[in-house]
Protein backbone atom coordinates (compact mmCIF):
# COMPACT_ATOMS: atom_id res chain seq x y z
CA UNK A 1 0.00 0.00 0.00
CA UNK A 2 1.23 3.16 -1.00
CA UNK A 3 -0.68 6.30 -0.40
CA UNK A 4 0.45 10.21 -0.90
CA UNK A 5 -1.41 13.17 0.22
CA UNK A 6 -0.53 16.49 -1.62
CA UNK A 7 -1.22 19.11 0.68
CA UNK A 8 -0.19 22.29 2.23
CA UNK A 9 0.37 22.87 5.61
CA UNK A 10 -2.31 26.11 5.99
CA UNK A 11 -5.06 23.95 3.65
CA UNK A 12 -8.01 23.48 6.02
CA UNK A 13 -9.63 20.47 3.25
CA UNK A 14 -6.28 18.93 3.36
CA UNK A 15 -6.08 19.21 7.44
CA UNK A 16 -9.47 17.24 8.19
CA UNK A 17 -8.03 14.26 5.26
CA UNK A 18 -4.71 14.48 7.47
CA UNK A 19 -7.39 13.50 10.61
CA UNK A 20 -9.05 10.93 8.76
CA UNK A 21 -5.84 9.27 7.59
CA UNK A 22 -4.71 9.68 11.48
CA UNK A 23 -8.17 8.35 12.80
CA UNK A 24 -8.00 5.23 10.57
CA UNK A 25 -4.48 4.57 11.69
CA UNK A 26 -2.50 4.75 8.37
CA UNK A 27 0.58 5.56 7.39
CA UNK A 28 0.81 7.89 3.90
CA UNK A 29 3.64 9.71 2.37
CA UNK A 30 3.57 13.53 2.37
CA UNK A 31 3.80 16.35 -0.69
CA UNK A 32 3.86 19.71 0.56
CA UNK A 33 3.44 22.05 -1.76
CA UNK A 34 3.60 26.16 -1.09
CA UNK A 35 0.42 27.90 -2.30
CA UNK A 36 2.05 31.25 -1.72
CA UNK A 37 4.92 30.35 -4.33
CA UNK A 38 2.23 29.09 -6.68
CA UNK A 39 2.92 25.26 -6.07
CA UNK A 40 -0.98 24.12 -7.40
CA UNK A 41 -0.76 25.52 -10.49
CA UNK A 42 2.66 23.52 -11.77
CA UNK A 43 2.20 21.55 -15.04
CA UNK A 44 2.54 18.17 -12.70
CA UNK A 45 0.34 19.14 -10.28
CA UNK A 46 -2.40 20.32 -12.62
CA UNK A 47 -2.24 17.01 -14.27
CA UNK A 48 -2.99 15.49 -11.20
CA UNK A 49 -5.50 18.19 -9.93
CA UNK A 50 -6.98 20.50 -12.56
CA UNK A 51 -8.45 22.64 -10.40
CA UNK A 52 -5.15 23.55 -8.90
CA UNK A 53 -6.31 22.85 -5.35
CA UNK A 54 -5.06 20.37 -2.70
CA UNK A 55 -5.52 18.31 -1.47
CA UNK A 56 -5.13 15.06 -3.60
CA UNK A 57 -4.98 11.67 -2.25
CA UNK A 58 -2.85 9.22 -4.84
CA UNK A 59 -3.05 5.37 -3.45
CA UNK A 60 -0.86 3.16 -5.66
CA UNK A 61 -2.05 4.12 -9.39
CA UNK A 62 -5.40 5.76 -8.53
CA UNK A 63 -5.84 9.49 -7.96
CA UNK A 64 -8.64 10.85 -5.73
CA UNK A 65 -9.51 14.59 -5.92
CA UNK A 66 -11.71 16.80 -2.96
CA UNK A 67 -11.41 16.34 0.62
CA UNK A 68 -14.92 15.10 1.13
CA UNK A 69 -14.57 12.55 -1.31
CA UNK A 70 -11.11 11.64 -0.57
CA UNK A 71 -12.60 11.33 3.23
CA UNK A 72 -15.71 8.83 1.72
CA UNK A 73 -13.15 6.54 -0.15
CA UNK A 74 -10.87 6.40 2.79
CA UNK A 75 -13.49 5.49 5.27
CA UNK A 76 -15.19 2.99 2.41
CA UNK A 77 -11.67 1.38 1.20
CA UNK A 78 -10.36 1.02 5.27
CA UNK A 79 -13.78 0.52 7.24
CA UNK A 80 -12.38 0.46 11.00
CA UNK A 81 -12.70 2.51 12.32
CA UNK A 82 -16.22 3.58 10.81
CA UNK A 83 -16.39 7.70 10.83
CA UNK A 84 -20.06 6.71 9.79
CA UNK A 85 -23.12 6.59 12.37
CA UNK A 86 -24.45 3.14 12.04
CA UNK A 87 -27.85 4.57 11.15
CA UNK A 88 -28.76 5.87 7.69
CA UNK A 89 -30.80 8.16 8.46
CA UNK A 90 -27.88 9.49 11.25
CA UNK A 91 -25.31 8.95 8.21
CA UNK A 92 -27.38 11.46 5.78
CA UNK A 93 -27.58 14.11 8.45
CA UNK A 94 -23.70 13.39 9.21
CA UNK A 95 -23.56 14.02 5.19
CA UNK A 96 -25.46 16.93 5.05
CA UNK A 97 -23.58 18.15 7.50
CA UNK A 98 -20.31 17.73 6.01
CA UNK A 99 -21.69 19.52 2.73
CA UNK A 100 -22.63 22.43 5.00
CA UNK A 101 -19.02 22.91 5.84
CA UNK A 102 -18.00 22.25 1.92
CA UNK A 103 -20.80 24.53 0.35
CA UNK A 104 -20.60 27.68 2.85
CA UNK A 105 -17.88 27.45 5.76
CA UNK A 106 -15.54 26.47 3.25
CA UNK A 107 -15.73 29.38 0.73
CA UNK A 108 -16.38 31.95 3.75
CA UNK A 109 -13.27 30.69 5.83
CA UNK A 110 -11.47 30.83 2.68
CA UNK A 111 -12.08 34.51 1.98
CA UNK A 112 -12.24 35.37 5.66
CA UNK A 113 -8.35 34.03 6.29
CA UNK A 114 -7.17 35.42 2.87
CA UNK A 115 -8.97 39.21 3.82
CA UNK A 116 -7.37 38.98 7.23
CA UNK A 117 -3.86 37.07 6.78
CA UNK A 118 -2.92 35.71 2.99
CA UNK A 119 -3.22 39.43 1.50
CA UNK A 120 -0.32 40.64 3.55
CA UNK A 121 1.79 37.61 2.89
CA UNK A 122 1.07 37.87 -0.77
CA UNK A 123 2.16 41.42 -1.17
CA UNK A 124 5.63 40.41 0.78
CA UNK A 125 6.16 37.70 -1.73
CA UNK A 126 5.21 39.16 -4.84
CA UNK A 127 5.30 42.16 -7.75
CA UNK A 128 2.61 43.69 -9.27
CA UNK A 129 3.56 41.83 -12.21
CA UNK A 130 3.39 38.37 -10.61
CA UNK A 131 0.30 39.27 -8.16
CA UNK A 132 -1.35 39.73 -11.46
CA UNK A 133 -0.12 36.17 -13.19
CA UNK A 134 -1.12 34.71 -9.75
CA UNK A 135 -4.82 35.70 -9.86
CA UNK A 136 -4.98 34.98 -13.80
CA UNK A 137 -3.62 31.13 -13.05
CA UNK A 138 -6.75 30.78 -10.15
CA UNK A 139 -9.06 28.60 -13.30
CA UNK A 140 -12.39 29.26 -11.20
CA UNK A 141 -12.99 32.95 -12.49
CA UNK A 142 -15.78 33.59 -9.31
CA UNK A 143 -12.70 32.49 -6.91
CA UNK A 144 -10.58 34.78 -8.85
CA UNK A 145 -12.81 37.76 -8.96
CA UNK A 146 -13.36 37.19 -5.06
CA UNK A 147 -9.66 36.72 -4.07
CA UNK A 148 -8.90 39.84 -6.12
CA UNK A 149 -11.34 42.09 -4.12
CA UNK A 150 -9.99 40.95 -0.54
CA UNK A 151 -6.57 41.58 -1.61
CA UNK A 152 -7.40 45.21 -2.88
CA UNK A 153 -9.53 45.70 0.51
CA UNK A 154 -9.31 43.47 3.05
CA UNK A 155 -11.71 42.74 5.73
CA UNK A 156 -13.61 45.76 4.54
CA UNK A 157 -14.33 44.19 0.72
CA UNK A 158 -18.10 42.89 0.45
CA UNK A 159 -17.27 39.53 -0.14
CA UNK A 160 -15.60 39.64 3.37
CA UNK A 161 -18.43 41.02 5.23
CA UNK A 162 -20.79 38.51 3.41
CA UNK A 163 -18.58 35.75 4.08
CA UNK A 164 -18.81 36.29 7.96
CA UNK A 165 -22.58 36.62 8.20
CA UNK A 166 -22.78 33.28 6.39
CA UNK A 167 -20.55 31.81 8.97
CA UNK A 168 -22.57 33.55 11.72
CA UNK A 169 -25.70 31.88 10.09
CA UNK A 170 -23.74 28.06 10.59
CA UNK A 171 -22.61 28.60 13.85
CA UNK A 172 -25.90 29.59 15.02
CA UNK A 173 -27.42 26.52 13.55
CA UNK A 174 -24.08 24.12 14.97
CA UNK A 175 -24.34 25.47 18.38
CA UNK A 176 -27.89 24.07 18.29
CA UNK A 177 -27.28 20.95 16.81
CA UNK A 178 -24.06 20.18 19.33
CA UNK A 179 -27.24 20.76 22.11
CA UNK A 180 -28.72 17.97 20.86
CA UNK A 181 -25.55 15.47 21.40
CA UNK A 182 -22.04 15.10 21.87
CA UNK A 183 -20.65 15.55 18.18
CA UNK A 184 -21.86 16.67 15.57
CA UNK A 185 -23.65 13.53 14.29
CA UNK A 186 -24.86 11.69 17.47
CA UNK A 187 -22.42 10.47 20.11
CA UNK A 188 -19.94 9.55 17.82
CA UNK A 189 -16.57 11.29 16.51
CA UNK A 190 -17.48 11.59 13.07
CA UNK A 191 -16.76 12.63 9.23
CA UNK A 192 -18.63 15.50 10.05
CA UNK A 193 -16.76 16.18 13.17
CA UNK A 194 -13.30 15.83 10.17
CA UNK A 195 -15.11 18.47 8.25
CA UNK A 196 -15.98 20.87 11.01
CA UNK A 197 -12.32 20.63 13.37
CA UNK A 198 -10.08 22.41 10.67
CA UNK A 199 -12.26 25.28 9.66
CA UNK A 200 -13.02 25.94 13.81
CA UNK A 201 -9.08 25.58 14.41
CA UNK A 202 -8.39 28.40 11.94
CA UNK A 203 -11.48 30.53 13.11
CA UNK A 204 -9.50 30.20 16.50
CA UNK A 205 -6.06 30.88 15.22
CA UNK A 206 -7.44 34.58 13.82
CA UNK A 207 -8.37 35.31 17.20
CA UNK A 208 -12.12 35.06 16.84
CA UNK A 209 -13.40 32.58 19.25
CA UNK A 210 -15.42 35.59 19.96
CA UNK A 211 -17.70 34.02 17.32
CA UNK A 212 -18.66 31.65 20.09
CA UNK A 213 -17.10 32.25 23.38
CA UNK A 214 -19.60 33.92 25.71
CA UNK A 215 -22.76 33.14 23.09
CA UNK A 216 -22.47 29.55 22.01
CA UNK A 217 -21.73 27.56 24.66
CA UNK A 218 -22.33 24.36 22.84
CA UNK A 219 -20.29 24.86 20.00
CA UNK A 220 -17.61 26.09 23.11
CA UNK A 221 -17.56 22.74 24.33
CA UNK A 222 -17.81 20.42 21.20
CA UNK A 223 -14.05 22.70 20.03
CA UNK A 224 -12.58 22.09 23.28
CA UNK A 225 -13.14 17.88 23.34
CA UNK A 226 -11.55 18.43 19.58
CA UNK A 227 -8.93 20.07 20.78
CA UNK A 228 -8.47 17.73 23.04
CA UNK A 229 -8.81 14.89 20.76
CA UNK A 230 -5.06 13.46 20.02
CA UNK A 231 -5.15 13.12 16.47
CA UNK A 232 -5.84 16.37 15.98
CA UNK A 233 -3.50 17.83 18.43
CA UNK A 234 -1.03 15.06 16.40
CA UNK A 235 -1.68 16.05 12.79
CA UNK A 236 -3.54 18.90 12.40
CA UNK A 237 -2.37 21.28 15.27
CA UNK A 238 0.99 20.33 15.82
CA UNK A 239 1.75 20.69 11.94
CA UNK A 240 0.96 24.59 11.50
CA UNK A 241 4.51 26.03 11.82
CA UNK A 242 4.23 28.68 14.72
CA UNK A 243 5.91 31.77 12.21
CA UNK A 244 2.02 31.30 10.73
CA UNK A 245 0.67 31.03 13.97
CA UNK A 246 2.15 34.60 14.52
CA UNK A 247 0.80 36.00 11.62
CA UNK A 248 -2.32 34.41 12.36
CA UNK A 249 -2.74 35.72 15.84
CA UNK A 250 -1.48 39.64 14.75
CA UNK A 251 -3.34 39.96 11.85
CA UNK A 252 -6.74 38.72 13.29
CA UNK A 253 -6.52 40.63 16.61
CA UNK A 254 -5.98 43.95 14.13
CA UNK A 255 -9.50 43.30 12.41
CA UNK A 256 -11.33 41.21 14.98
CA UNK A 257 -13.16 44.65 16.08
CA UNK A 258 -13.82 45.46 12.92
CA UNK A 259 -15.23 41.12 12.42
CA UNK A 260 -17.62 41.59 15.89
CA UNK A 261 -19.17 44.93 14.14
CA UNK A 262 -19.99 43.28 10.98
CA UNK A 263 -21.37 40.27 12.74
CA UNK A 264 -22.79 41.49 15.88
CA UNK A 265 -23.31 45.01 15.35
CA UNK A 266 -20.92 45.47 18.09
Amino acid sequence: MNLVLYHSVESTCAQKVKLVLAEKQLVWEEEKLNLRRGDQFSPAYLALNPKGVVPTLVYDSVVIRESTVINEYLDDAFPEPSLKPASPAVVADMRLWVKTFDDDVHPAVGVTTYATVLRHQMQEMKSEAELEDHFAKIPDPARRMRQISVHDCGIDAEPAAVALKQLDGVLDRLDMQLAESSWIAGEQFSLADCAAAPYILRLDMLQFSGLWEGRRPNLGSWYRRVSDHTNFKNVVVNQIPQSLAEKFSQYGKQVWPKVEAIVFGA
